[in-house]
């Protein structure tokens, strides 16, 4: 399983309380992201989950590289596709692009008001209209213009480094690291709560 509080496996029924991120192949963003915010944030359950997924293959040598850079551990992890389960369960569902939003509140409209892009939630939460790792309210949503500070723009999309060598798994790794920092040392209250 992909579940981590900290760097240990927790069953699937964790995902319940667990923030999940979620890329394409869960092979390089999204488990970077999950290991990482674990290691950042031992304090909340963090999981992963892809779109279109290999279940059960490993993390990109690549990324696993630059996890490790970063200080996160890339040991047993195993990939998952993102399944009707997952997003009933999950506290909140962080796509690494604009495209997994989509596809996220496409095919699991009931998990909507809980799936954000992780660039604008980042900002959302260093800005306090958001507690990290909760889900925005529906006044945040009204008065930051809805979708757009949600989805943010194609400047927020974190491409997919996939094969594409060292310097563009860093560069994802390094967007992720970005925006996870701005998530933890946010305000814990939301700003008016």
């Amino acid at each position: 399983m992909s579940t981590h509080r900290a760097s240990t496996a927790t069953p699937a029924s964790a995902d319940a309380s667990a923030v999940v991120f979620v890329c394409t192949g869960n092979t390089c963003r999204s488990p970077l992201a999950e290991r990482l915010a674990a290691h950042l944030d031992p304090s909340t359950a963090f999981s992963s989950a892809g779109t279109h997924t290999i279940v059960g293959q490993p993390m990109d040598p690549g990324m696993a590289a630059q996890l490790t850079r970063l200080g996160g551990d890339p040991a047993g992890f195993a990939g998952r596709l993102l399944d009707e389960g997952i997003a009933a369960r999950a506290r909140l569902l962080v796509g690494l692009t604009r495209s997994h939003f989509d596809l996220i509140t496409g095919a699991f409209p009931e998990a909507a008001g809980r799936t954000v892009v992780l660039k604008p939630y980042a900002r959302l939460a260093a800005a306090g209209a958001v507690a990290p790792w909760e889900a925005p309210s529906l006044e945040v949503l009204r008065g930051a213009a809805g979708r757009p500070a949600i989805t943010g723009t194609a400047d927020d999309d974190i491409a997919d480094p996939y094969r594409l060598g060292w310097e563009e798994a860093a560069r994802a790794a390094d967007e992720i690291d970005a925006a996870l920092r701005m998530i933890v040392g946010a305000p814990g209250e939301p700003a008016g709560a």
